[in-house]
Protein backbone atom coordinates (compact mmCIF):
# COMPACT_ATOMS: atom_id res chain seq x y z
CA UNK A 1 0.00 0.00 0.00
CA UNK A 2 1.40 3.38 -0.98
CA UNK A 3 1.14 6.70 0.79
CA UNK A 4 -1.35 9.15 -0.73
CA UNK A 5 1.35 11.31 -2.33
CA UNK A 6 3.26 8.32 -3.71
CA UNK A 7 0.05 6.79 -5.07
CA UNK A 8 -0.78 10.06 -6.82
CA UNK A 9 2.67 10.24 -8.39
CA UNK A 10 2.45 6.64 -9.59
CA UNK A 11 -0.95 7.28 -11.19
CA UNK A 12 0.37 10.43 -12.82
CA UNK A 13 3.47 8.65 -14.16
CA UNK A 14 1.42 5.73 -15.41
CA UNK A 15 -0.94 8.11 -17.20
CA UNK A 16 1.93 9.94 -18.91
CA UNK A 17 3.80 6.90 -20.17
CA UNK A 18 1.00 4.37 -20.71
CA UNK A 19 -1.93 6.43 -21.94
CA UNK A 20 0.09 9.04 -23.83
CA UNK A 21 2.56 6.59 -25.30
CA UNK A 22 2.30 7.62 -28.95
CA UNK A 23 -1.22 6.46 -29.82
CA UNK A 24 -2.87 8.75 -32.40
CA UNK A 25 -5.95 9.40 -30.23
CA UNK A 26 -6.35 9.03 -26.46
CA UNK A 27 -9.50 9.44 -24.37
CA UNK A 28 -9.08 9.73 -20.61
CA UNK A 29 -11.74 9.70 -17.88
CA UNK A 30 -10.47 11.77 -14.93
CA UNK A 31 -12.58 9.77 -12.47
CA UNK A 32 -10.98 6.51 -13.63
CA UNK A 33 -7.46 7.79 -12.96
CA UNK A 34 -8.29 9.73 -9.81
CA UNK A 35 -6.70 12.88 -11.29
CA UNK A 36 -8.18 16.29 -11.94
CA UNK A 37 -8.60 17.48 -15.57
CA UNK A 38 -5.89 20.14 -15.22
CA UNK A 39 -3.32 17.52 -14.23
CA UNK A 40 -4.36 15.29 -17.14
CA UNK A 41 -4.00 18.19 -19.58
CA UNK A 42 -0.50 18.90 -18.24
CA UNK A 43 0.48 15.25 -18.70
CA UNK A 44 -0.88 15.24 -22.25
CA UNK A 45 0.92 18.44 -23.20
CA UNK A 46 4.24 17.17 -21.80
CA UNK A 47 3.87 14.12 -24.04
CA UNK A 48 3.12 16.24 -27.14
CA UNK A 49 -0.67 15.77 -27.25
CA UNK A 50 -3.26 18.49 -27.84
CA UNK A 51 -6.85 18.47 -26.63
CA UNK A 52 -9.82 18.07 -28.98
CA UNK A 53 -13.56 17.72 -28.51
CA UNK A 54 -14.41 14.56 -26.51
CA UNK A 55 -16.90 11.93 -27.60
CA UNK A 56 -18.27 11.59 -24.04
CA UNK A 57 -19.01 14.35 -21.54
CA UNK A 58 -17.07 12.72 -18.70
CA UNK A 59 -13.90 12.16 -20.77
CA UNK A 60 -11.07 14.22 -22.20
CA UNK A 61 -9.87 13.56 -25.74
CA UNK A 62 -6.36 14.21 -27.07
CA UNK A 63 -4.61 13.82 -30.41
CA UNK A 64 -0.92 13.16 -30.86
CA UNK A 65 0.71 16.33 -32.24
CA UNK A 66 4.51 16.01 -32.46
CA UNK A 67 4.80 19.64 -33.51
CA UNK A 68 3.49 20.91 -30.15
CA UNK A 69 6.97 20.65 -28.63
CA UNK A 70 10.45 20.68 -30.23
CA UNK A 71 11.05 17.58 -32.36
CA UNK A 72 12.84 14.63 -30.75
CA UNK A 73 16.56 14.15 -31.12
CA UNK A 74 17.78 13.20 -34.60
CA UNK A 75 21.52 12.63 -35.01
CA UNK A 76 21.54 11.98 -38.71
CA UNK A 77 23.91 9.65 -40.63
CA UNK A 78 27.14 8.65 -38.95
CA UNK A 79 30.57 7.64 -40.18
CA UNK A 80 31.90 4.21 -41.07
CA UNK A 81 34.01 4.24 -37.90
CA UNK A 82 30.88 4.87 -35.78
CA UNK A 83 29.08 2.01 -37.51
CA UNK A 84 32.00 -0.36 -36.89
CA UNK A 85 32.01 0.63 -33.22
CA UNK A 86 28.30 -0.26 -32.96
CA UNK A 87 29.03 -3.62 -34.57
CA UNK A 88 31.64 -4.38 -31.90
CA UNK A 89 29.33 -3.25 -29.10
CA UNK A 90 26.55 -5.59 -30.29
CA UNK A 91 28.82 -8.63 -30.49
CA UNK A 92 27.60 -11.25 -28.02
CA UNK A 93 24.70 -9.10 -26.79
CA UNK A 94 21.12 -10.37 -26.51
CA UNK A 95 19.67 -7.01 -25.51
CA UNK A 96 21.12 -3.53 -25.82
CA UNK A 97 19.99 0.04 -25.16
CA UNK A 98 21.51 2.19 -27.91
CA UNK A 99 21.92 5.95 -27.48
CA UNK A 100 21.83 7.83 -30.78
CA UNK A 101 23.77 10.76 -29.30
CA UNK A 102 26.53 8.66 -27.72
CA UNK A 103 26.91 6.38 -30.72
CA UNK A 104 26.86 9.40 -33.07
CA UNK A 105 24.48 7.47 -35.33
CA UNK A 106 20.96 8.16 -36.60
CA UNK A 107 18.00 5.87 -36.12
CA UNK A 108 18.37 4.30 -39.58
CA UNK A 109 22.06 3.52 -39.01
CA UNK A 110 21.31 1.90 -35.65
CA UNK A 111 18.48 -0.14 -37.17
CA UNK A 112 20.73 -1.41 -39.98
CA UNK A 113 23.51 -2.24 -37.52
CA UNK A 114 21.06 -4.14 -35.33
CA UNK A 115 19.75 -6.11 -38.32
CA UNK A 116 23.30 -7.05 -39.33
CA UNK A 117 23.84 -8.40 -35.79
CA UNK A 118 20.60 -10.39 -35.84
CA UNK A 119 18.71 -7.93 -33.65
CA UNK A 120 15.63 -5.75 -34.10
CA UNK A 121 14.42 -2.47 -32.61
CA UNK A 122 11.62 -3.41 -30.17
CA UNK A 123 11.19 -0.14 -28.24
CA UNK A 124 12.13 3.50 -28.60
CA UNK A 125 12.26 6.59 -26.39
CA UNK A 126 13.16 10.09 -27.50
CA UNK A 127 13.16 13.70 -26.39
CA UNK A 128 15.08 16.79 -27.46
CA UNK A 129 18.30 15.52 -25.76
CA UNK A 130 18.66 11.98 -27.10
CA UNK A 131 17.00 9.00 -28.76
CA UNK A 132 17.21 5.59 -27.09
CA UNK A 133 16.49 2.37 -28.97
CA UNK A 134 16.09 -1.02 -27.34
CA UNK A 135 17.67 -3.71 -29.53
CA UNK A 136 16.74 -7.32 -28.91
CA UNK A 137 18.11 -10.47 -30.53
CA UNK A 138 15.67 -12.52 -32.54
CA UNK A 139 14.86 -16.00 -31.26
CA UNK A 140 14.91 -15.22 -27.54
CA UNK A 141 12.34 -17.13 -25.45
CA UNK A 142 8.91 -15.66 -24.78
CA UNK A 143 9.22 -13.57 -21.66
CA UNK A 144 8.58 -10.27 -19.96
CA UNK A 145 11.21 -7.63 -20.69
CA UNK A 146 13.93 -7.70 -18.06
CA UNK A 147 17.49 -6.37 -17.87
CA UNK A 148 20.14 -8.46 -19.58
CA UNK A 149 23.10 -6.15 -19.09
CA UNK A 150 25.86 -7.32 -16.76
CA UNK A 151 26.25 -5.47 -13.50
CA UNK A 152 29.15 -3.10 -13.16
CA UNK A 153 32.13 -4.57 -11.39
CA UNK A 154 32.90 -1.20 -9.85
CA UNK A 155 30.24 1.46 -9.34
CA UNK A 156 30.82 5.16 -9.88
CA UNK A 157 30.39 5.69 -6.15
CA UNK A 158 33.12 3.14 -5.43
CA UNK A 159 35.44 4.85 -7.92
CA UNK A 160 34.77 8.19 -6.27
CA UNK A 161 35.53 6.66 -2.88
CA UNK A 162 38.74 5.09 -4.18
CA UNK A 163 39.85 8.46 -5.56
CA UNK A 164 39.13 10.05 -2.20
CA UNK A 165 41.07 7.38 -0.30
CA UNK A 166 44.09 7.71 -2.60
CA UNK A 167 43.96 11.49 -2.25
CA UNK A 168 43.85 11.27 1.54
CA UNK A 169 46.73 8.79 1.49
CA UNK A 170 48.83 11.19 -0.57
CA UNK A 171 47.83 13.97 1.82
CA UNK A 172 48.92 11.92 4.81
CA UNK A 173 52.22 10.92 3.21
CA UNK A 174 52.99 14.53 2.33
CA UNK A 175 52.16 15.73 5.82
CA UNK A 176 54.28 13.00 7.45
CA UNK A 177 57.29 13.70 5.24
CA UNK A 178 56.96 17.42 5.84
CA UNK A 179 56.88 16.89 9.60
CA UNK A 180 59.75 14.39 9.84
CA UNK A 181 62.12 15.08 6.93
CA UNK A 182 64.44 18.00 6.43
CA UNK A 183 63.22 18.60 2.88
CA UNK A 184 60.14 20.76 2.42
CA UNK A 185 59.21 19.55 -1.08
CA UNK A 186 56.78 16.89 0.27
CA UNK A 187 54.51 19.77 1.28
CA UNK A 188 53.70 20.10 -2.44
CA UNK A 189 51.92 16.73 -2.26
CA UNK A 190 49.17 18.31 -0.15
CA UNK A 191 47.76 20.74 -2.77
CA UNK A 192 48.40 18.16 -5.51
CA UNK A 193 46.30 15.60 -3.60
CA UNK A 194 43.48 18.08 -3.06
CA UNK A 195 43.42 19.05 -6.74
CA UNK A 196 43.56 15.38 -7.82
CA UNK A 197 40.59 14.40 -5.61
CA UNK A 198 38.47 17.27 -6.91
CA UNK A 199 39.46 16.72 -10.55
CA UNK A 200 38.82 12.96 -10.33
CA UNK A 201 35.12 13.57 -9.63
CA UNK A 202 34.69 15.55 -12.85
CA UNK A 203 36.85 13.22 -14.96
CA UNK A 204 35.00 10.09 -13.84
CA UNK A 205 31.60 11.66 -14.51
CA UNK A 206 32.70 12.97 -17.91
CA UNK A 207 34.03 9.56 -18.98
CA UNK A 208 30.83 7.82 -17.81
CA UNK A 209 28.75 10.38 -19.67
CA UNK A 210 30.53 9.71 -22.97
CA UNK A 211 30.58 5.92 -22.76
CA UNK A 212 28.30 4.24 -25.31
CA UNK A 213 27.85 1.27 -22.96
CA UNK A 214 24.84 1.84 -20.73
CA UNK A 215 24.40 -1.18 -18.42
CA UNK A 216 23.28 1.12 -15.61
CA UNK A 217 20.31 2.33 -17.66
CA UNK A 218 18.01 -0.64 -17.12
CA UNK A 219 19.65 -2.89 -14.53
CA UNK A 220 17.74 -1.39 -11.53
CA UNK A 221 14.40 -2.42 -13.08
CA UNK A 222 14.85 -6.09 -12.24
CA UNK A 223 11.31 -6.96 -11.10
CA UNK A 224 11.63 -5.75 -7.50
CA UNK A 225 8.48 -4.07 -6.10
CA UNK A 226 10.33 -0.77 -5.80
CA UNK A 227 13.72 0.53 -6.90
CA UNK A 228 15.79 3.62 -6.18
CA UNK A 229 17.51 5.09 -9.23
CA UNK A 230 19.96 7.95 -9.53
CA UNK A 231 19.45 9.59 -12.94
CA UNK A 232 22.43 8.38 -15.00
CA UNK A 233 24.87 10.89 -16.50
CA UNK A 234 23.64 12.48 -19.73
CA UNK A 235 20.20 10.83 -19.58
CA UNK A 236 17.27 13.16 -18.94
CA UNK A 237 14.60 12.42 -16.36
CA UNK A 238 12.06 12.15 -19.20
CA UNK A 239 14.04 9.40 -20.93
CA UNK A 240 14.65 7.60 -17.63
CA UNK A 241 10.91 7.64 -16.96
CA UNK A 242 10.27 6.28 -20.45
CA UNK A 243 12.73 3.42 -19.94
CA UNK A 244 11.24 2.66 -16.51
CA UNK A 245 7.75 2.46 -18.02
CA UNK A 246 8.95 -0.22 -20.46
CA UNK A 247 9.69 -2.39 -17.43
CA UNK A 248 6.38 -1.55 -15.69
CA UNK A 249 7.83 1.03 -13.26
CA UNK A 250 6.50 4.52 -12.60
CA UNK A 251 7.84 7.46 -10.62
CA UNK A 252 6.77 7.54 -6.94
CA UNK A 253 8.67 10.59 -5.67
CA UNK A 254 12.06 11.90 -4.66
CA UNK A 255 14.30 9.62 -2.62
CA UNK A 256 16.45 11.10 0.13
CA UNK A 257 19.82 9.35 -0.07
CA UNK A 258 22.24 11.59 1.76
CA UNK A 259 24.73 13.26 -0.54
CA UNK A 260 22.82 12.41 -3.70
CA UNK A 261 19.46 14.16 -3.43
CA UNK A 262 18.57 13.45 -7.08
CA UNK A 263 17.64 9.81 -6.52
CA UNK A 264 14.13 8.81 -7.61
CA UNK A 265 11.82 6.12 -6.25
CA UNK A 266 10.02 3.93 -8.81
CA UNK A 267 7.22 1.44 -8.09
CA UNK A 268 6.38 -1.54 -10.27
CA UNK A 269 2.64 -1.49 -10.97
CA UNK A 270 2.36 -3.27 -14.32
CA UNK A 271 4.18 -6.00 -16.24
CA UNK A 272 6.79 -4.66 -18.59
CA UNK A 273 6.85 -5.24 -22.32
CA UNK A 274 5.83 -8.84 -22.89
CA UNK A 275 7.17 -10.97 -25.75
CA UNK A 276 4.99 -13.99 -26.42
CA UNK A 277 3.40 -15.73 -23.42
CA UNK A 278 6.10 -15.92 -20.75
CA UNK A 279 5.95 -18.59 -18.11
CA UNK A 280 5.45 -17.29 -14.57
CA UNK A 281 8.75 -16.50 -12.92
CA UNK A 282 9.16 -18.14 -9.53
CA UNK A 283 11.48 -16.12 -7.30
CA UNK A 284 14.47 -18.12 -6.06
CA UNK A 285 14.32 -19.21 -2.45
CA UNK A 286 16.83 -20.66 -0.04
CA UNK A 287 16.85 -24.45 0.33
CA UNK A 288 18.81 -26.67 2.70
CA UNK A 289 19.11 -30.47 3.13
CA UNK A 290 17.89 -32.27 6.22
CA UNK A 291 19.84 -31.43 9.37
CA UNK A 292 21.39 -33.51 12.12
CA UNK A 293 19.72 -34.59 15.42
CA UNK A 294 21.93 -32.08 17.25
CA UNK A 295 20.28 -29.24 15.38
CA UNK A 296 16.83 -30.62 16.19
CA UNK A 297 17.73 -30.59 19.89
CA UNK A 298 19.04 -27.05 19.52
CA UNK A 299 15.67 -25.96 18.12
CA UNK A 300 13.73 -27.71 20.91
CA UNK A 301 15.87 -25.96 23.50
CA UNK A 302 15.08 -22.59 21.97
CA UNK A 303 11.36 -23.34 21.66
CA UNK A 304 11.02 -24.32 25.31
CA UNK A 305 8.87 -21.77 27.10
CA UNK A 306 8.76 -19.35 24.16
CA UNK A 307 5.60 -17.68 22.87
CA UNK A 308 7.34 -16.43 19.73
CA UNK A 309 10.51 -17.41 17.89
CA UNK A 310 12.08 -16.24 14.64
CA UNK A 311 14.06 -19.03 12.99
CA UNK A 312 16.60 -18.72 10.18
CA UNK A 313 16.64 -21.89 8.10
CA UNK A 314 20.25 -21.18 7.16
CA UNK A 315 21.20 -20.95 10.83
CA UNK A 316 19.01 -23.83 12.05
CA UNK A 317 20.31 -26.16 9.29
CA UNK A 318 16.92 -27.87 9.23
CA UNK A 319 14.32 -28.03 6.48
CA UNK A 320 11.29 -25.77 6.92
CA UNK A 321 9.02 -28.82 7.14
CA UNK A 322 11.09 -30.29 9.98
CA UNK A 323 11.14 -26.97 11.81
CA UNK A 324 7.33 -26.79 11.61
CA UNK A 325 6.99 -30.38 12.89
CA UNK A 326 9.20 -29.69 15.91
CA UNK A 327 7.46 -26.39 16.62
CA UNK A 328 4.04 -28.09 16.50
CA UNK A 329 5.14 -30.56 19.16
CA UNK A 330 5.95 -27.58 21.40
CA UNK A 331 2.62 -25.88 20.76
CA UNK A 332 3.84 -23.30 18.26
CA UNK A 333 2.72 -22.92 14.66
CA UNK A 334 4.11 -20.96 11.69
CA UNK A 335 2.34 -17.64 11.12
CA UNK A 336 4.63 -16.12 8.47
CA UNK A 337 7.41 -17.13 6.11
CA UNK A 338 9.90 -14.94 4.22
CA UNK A 339 12.40 -16.13 1.63
CA UNK A 340 14.91 -15.07 -0.96
CA UNK A 341 18.04 -16.67 -2.36
CA UNK A 342 20.04 -15.92 0.83
CA UNK A 343 17.80 -17.45 3.51
CA UNK A 344 14.33 -18.57 4.54
CA UNK A 345 12.83 -17.11 7.72
CA UNK A 346 10.00 -18.67 9.76
CA UNK A 347 7.97 -16.91 12.45
CA UNK A 348 6.63 -19.38 15.02
CA UNK A 349 3.99 -18.38 17.59
CA UNK A 350 1.45 -19.71 20.06
CA UNK A 351 -2.18 -19.02 19.24
CA UNK A 352 -2.28 -15.95 21.48
CA UNK A 353 -0.73 -12.85 19.82
CA UNK A 354 2.46 -11.44 21.29
CA UNK A 355 1.91 -7.82 22.32
CA UNK A 356 4.93 -7.13 24.54
CA UNK A 357 6.91 -4.06 23.47
CA UNK A 358 10.48 -5.00 22.61
CA UNK A 359 13.71 -3.10 23.07
CA UNK A 360 15.23 -2.01 19.76
CA UNK A 361 18.62 -3.70 19.61
CA UNK A 362 19.83 -1.30 16.93
CA UNK A 363 20.15 1.26 19.72
CA UNK A 364 22.60 -1.04 21.50
CA UNK A 365 24.59 -1.48 18.30
CA UNK A 366 24.69 2.28 17.90
CA UNK A 367 25.54 3.08 21.53
CA UNK A 368 28.26 0.45 22.00
CA UNK A 369 30.90 2.35 19.94
CA UNK A 370 29.96 5.60 21.64
CA UNK A 371 30.32 4.09 25.13
CA UNK A 372 33.64 2.49 24.15
CA UNK A 373 34.94 5.81 22.81
CA UNK A 374 33.89 7.70 25.96
CA UNK A 375 35.48 5.12 28.26
CA UNK A 376 38.77 4.78 26.37
CA UNK A 377 39.25 8.34 25.13
CA UNK A 378 37.76 10.12 28.13
CA UNK A 379 39.38 7.82 30.68
CA UNK A 380 42.83 8.08 29.12
CA UNK A 381 42.53 11.87 28.82
CA UNK A 382 41.57 12.16 32.51
CA UNK A 383 44.35 9.80 33.60
CA UNK A 384 46.92 11.63 31.46
CA UNK A 385 45.81 14.95 32.95
CA UNK A 386 46.24 13.61 36.51
CA UNK A 387 49.50 11.73 36.04
CA UNK A 388 51.07 13.88 33.32
CA UNK A 389 51.84 10.78 31.23
CA UNK A 390 51.17 11.61 27.56
CA UNK A 391 51.66 7.96 26.63
CA UNK A 392 48.50 7.00 28.50
CA UNK A 393 46.48 9.39 26.34
CA UNK A 394 48.12 8.01 23.17
CA UNK A 395 47.27 4.44 24.24
CA UNK A 396 43.67 5.43 24.95
CA UNK A 397 43.38 7.16 21.60
CA UNK A 398 44.76 4.08 19.84
CA UNK A 399 42.31 1.79 21.66
CA UNK A 400 39.46 4.09 20.64
CA UNK A 401 40.45 4.05 16.97
CA UNK A 402 41.06 0.29 16.90
CA UNK A 403 38.01 -0.67 18.96
CA UNK A 404 35.25 1.43 17.43
CA UNK A 405 35.13 -0.25 13.95
CA UNK A 406 34.56 -3.79 15.35
CA UNK A 407 31.95 -2.51 17.79
CA UNK A 408 30.00 -0.95 14.92
CA UNK A 409 29.15 -4.50 13.91
CA UNK A 410 28.73 -5.95 17.42
CA UNK A 411 25.27 -7.38 16.64
CA UNK A 412 26.75 -9.57 13.89
CA UNK A 413 28.54 -11.63 16.57
CA UNK A 414 25.21 -13.18 17.61
CA UNK A 415 23.49 -16.13 15.87
CA UNK A 416 21.53 -15.34 12.74
CA UNK A 417 18.14 -16.40 14.14
CA UNK A 418 18.68 -14.06 17.08
CA UNK A 419 19.57 -11.18 14.76
CA UNK A 420 16.46 -11.78 12.65
CA UNK A 421 14.33 -11.61 15.80
CA UNK A 422 16.00 -8.35 16.77
CA UNK A 423 15.42 -7.01 13.28
CA UNK A 424 11.70 -7.80 13.55
CA UNK A 425 11.69 -5.99 16.90
CA UNK A 426 12.72 -2.77 15.15
CA UNK A 427 9.18 -2.51 13.76
CA UNK A 428 7.62 -1.74 17.13
CA UNK A 429 4.56 0.20 16.03
CA UNK A 430 6.07 3.68 15.83
CA UNK A 431 5.04 5.88 12.92
CA UNK A 432 8.58 5.50 11.51
CA UNK A 433 11.74 3.66 12.52
CA UNK A 434 15.34 4.26 11.50
CA UNK A 435 18.27 1.87 11.93
CA UNK A 436 21.47 0.62 10.29
CA UNK A 437 20.45 -2.48 8.35
CA UNK A 438 24.07 -3.67 8.10
CA UNK A 439 24.14 -4.41 11.83
CA UNK A 440 21.76 -7.35 11.36
CA UNK A 441 23.46 -8.75 8.21
CA UNK A 442 20.13 -9.60 6.58
CA UNK A 443 19.53 -9.09 2.85
CA UNK A 444 17.55 -5.97 1.79
CA UNK A 445 14.84 -8.16 0.29
CA UNK A 446 14.24 -10.01 3.57
CA UNK A 447 14.28 -6.71 5.46
CA UNK A 448 11.62 -5.39 3.08
CA UNK A 449 9.46 -8.52 3.50
CA UNK A 450 9.66 -8.46 7.30
CA UNK A 451 8.90 -4.73 7.30
CA UNK A 452 5.85 -5.28 5.08
CA UNK A 453 4.59 -8.01 7.44
CA UNK A 454 4.60 -5.41 10.24
CA UNK A 455 2.92 -2.77 8.05
CA UNK A 456 5.99 -0.71 7.09
CA UNK A 457 7.39 0.42 3.75
CA UNK A 458 10.84 1.80 2.90
CA UNK A 459 10.78 5.58 2.94
CA UNK A 460 14.46 6.52 2.57
CA UNK A 461 17.99 5.24 2.92
CA UNK A 462 21.45 6.75 3.24
CA UNK A 463 24.69 4.89 2.55
CA UNK A 464 27.45 5.40 5.12
CA UNK A 465 31.03 4.18 5.08
CA UNK A 466 31.02 3.07 8.72
CA UNK A 467 27.77 1.23 9.44
CA UNK A 468 26.47 0.55 5.95
CA UNK A 469 22.97 1.64 5.00
CA UNK A 470 20.82 3.78 7.29
CA UNK A 471 17.20 2.97 6.40
CA UNK A 472 13.95 4.61 7.44
CA UNK A 473 10.66 2.71 7.28
CA UNK A 474 7.27 4.37 7.66
CA UNK A 475 4.10 2.69 8.84
CA UNK A 476 1.16 2.61 6.44
CA UNK A 477 -1.41 0.86 8.62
Amino acid sequence: MLGDHQAWLVRFGELRYRAFGGAPVVEVAPAQWGLDPTTIRQAAHSRRYRETAPSQAESLRFEFAPGVLPPPFDRGPGTDADRRRLEKLLTGQDQFWASSRKLRLGRDDIGKGAAAAGMTVVAEAADSTDRLLLLRRAGLPDEELRPRTARRRLSLGAVHGLALVLGLAALGVGTWFAATAQQKWPVLLIPVAVVAVVAAQFVIRAVAGRSPRMPWLDEPFDGSPQVIVSPPPSVSAELLGEVASRYGYFHAGQYHSGRNSRSLLFRKTRPGLVFGSPAPRVPPSFEIPAGSPDREQWLRNHLDGRDELWVSVRHAKLTPARIVDIASSEGLSPVAEFADRTDRILLLRHDAPVTARKFRMSLAGFLAPAVWAVLCFGGSALTAAITGEVRIFAIGFGLTVLGVPPLLWVLRAFPRSTRVGWLAGEFNGNASVTFFSGQFDVSPELVRQIAGFHGYFLRSQTSTAAQGTLVTFARFR
